[in-house]
C-alpha cells in the first residue's frame, strides 16, 4: 500500500512538474512577445507622431496602411511556437531523415502546410505520449509481468511508427488518385494535339479545365514553363513530386520524343492507349482479389449466423431427445 502511494504520489509530482516547466515556457514566452510588441508600438508612434506633420495636398505624404494580418489565430500563437519547438528537434535528426520525409510530404502533397522539422517533432512528441503511457502501466513495480511489458513496448512501438503510417496512407491516397485521372488526362492531350495545339497550349487547357490534384500539378509544370523553366525539366520535377510509375514512364516517353523529333499526337494517342489498359488490369486484379478478402468476414460475421439459423430450431428437440 505504501508502495502504490510512493509511486502515485511520484507521478503527481512528476506531471507537476512538466506543467510548471509549461507553464514557465508560456509565461515567459507571453513576456517577451509582449515586450517585444510594445518596443513596436513605441517605434509606430516615434514614426507617425515625432515626424514633420504634412498636409493631404501634400505630394509627398504617404497615407498610412494598416498592416494585415494573415493566417489564423491558432497558427499566430499555437503554430508559431509549435514550429519553434519542431526547429529546435530538428537539429537532432539527421539530415538524411529530414530529407527523406521533405520528400515524402512532398508525395503526400504537404499535408497541413507541414515540412520534414514539423512532423519530425510530431513524431518525437507523439513517441514521448507512448512512453509516458507505457509509464503509467508498468509504475507498480511490485506487480510488474511479462504481460505489463509487452503492452508498454508496444505502447511505444505504435506511437513511434503512427506518424509514419498516417503519411504513407496519405502518400497512397494522392498517388492513387493521380494514377487514376492519368488516363483521362492523356486521352485529353491527345485531342487537344489531334486539334492541332502545341503541347504547352495542351497542358495549359487541361490544367484550366481539371481542379484535381493532377490538374494542379500540371499548373504548376505551365507555371514552371512560364518561368524559363526547360519543357523537360519541368516534367522531370513533377515526376519527382509525385513519384508515380506511370506518370514517370510517360514524361520519359515525352522528353525521348522531344529529343528524336517525333509526332506529340502519335505519342500522346499511344500512350493514352496503353494508359487505359493498365487501368482495366487493375481494375480486374483488384476484383480478383475480393473473394479471398471476403473469406475472413463471411467466416467470422455471416458463417455464425447461418448456422444459428440453420440449427438453432433443432437445438430444443435435440435436448429434449438426451
Amino acid at each position: 500500500m505504501n508502495v502504490d502511494l510512493l509511486d502515485l504520489n511520484l507521478v503527481y509530482l512528476i506531471l507537476g512538474g512538466l506543467l510548471a516547466v509549461l507553464g514557465l515556457v508560456l509565461a515567459i514566452y507571453g513576456m517577451v512577445t509582449w515586450l517585444k510588441r510594445g518596443r513596436r508600438i513605441a517605434t509606430r508612434i516615434d514614426t507617425f507622431v515625432t515626424t514633420e506633420y504634412r498636409t493631404r495636398d501634400d505630394p509627398k505624404s504617404s497615407p498610412i496602411v494598416p498592416r494585415e494580418i494573415s493566417g489564423s489565430l491558432f497558427n499566430r500563437t499555437i503554430g508559431s511556437g509549435f514550429k519553434k519547438i519542431g526547429g529546435f528537434l530538428s537539429r537532432f535528426a539527421p539530415q538524411t531523415m529530414l530529407a527523406d520525409i521533405e520528400q515524402q510530404l512532398t508525395v503526400a502533397g504537404n499535408p497541413g502546410k507541414m515540412h520534414a522539422t514539423s512532423f519530425f517533432a510530431i513524431r518525437i512528441l507523439v513517441l514521448m505520449g507512448g512512453v509516458i503511457l507505457a509509464y503509467l502501466v508498468n509504475r507498480d513495480l511490485s506487480s510488474i509481468d511479462l504481460t505489463s511489458v509487452a503492452l508498454g513496448a508496444l505502447l511505444i512501438i505504435i506511437t513511434w511508427l503512427l506518424p509514419t503510417y498516417w503519411l504513407k496512407g496519405k502518400m497512397r491516397e494522392r498517388q492513387d488518385e493521380i494514377q487514376h485521372g492519368l488516363p483521362d488526362a492523356l486521352d485529353m492531350l491527345s485531342v487537344c494535339a489531334s486539334a492541332g495545339l502545341g503541347f504547352d497550349q495542351s497542358l495549359q487547357r487541361i490544367s484550366g479545365y481539371w481542379e484535381t490534384e493532377l490538374g494542379n500539378e500540371l499548373r504548376r509544370v505551365t507555371r514552371e514553363m512560364e518561368m524559363g523553366i526547360p519543357r523537360s525539366e519541368a516534367l522531370r520535377n513533377m515526376s519527382d513530386r509525385l513519384d508515380v510509375d506511370d506518370l514517370t514512364r510517360f514524361i520519359a516517353t515525352i522528353v525521348q520524343a522531344e529529343k528524336i523529333g517525333m509526332s506529340y499526337a502519335a505519342v500522346l494517342h499511344s500512350q493514352a492507349e496503353q494508359m487505359r489498359i493498365l487501368r482495366q488490369l487493375r481494375a480486374r486484379e483488384i476484383a480478383n482479389k475480393l473473394p479471398g478478402k471476403m473469406i475472413l468476414p463471411v467466416a467470422l460475421f455471416i458463417f455464425p449466423a447461418m448456422l444459428a439459423v440453420i440449427l438453432g430450431p433443432a437445438i430444443p428437440i435435440l435436448l429434449n431427445i438426451f
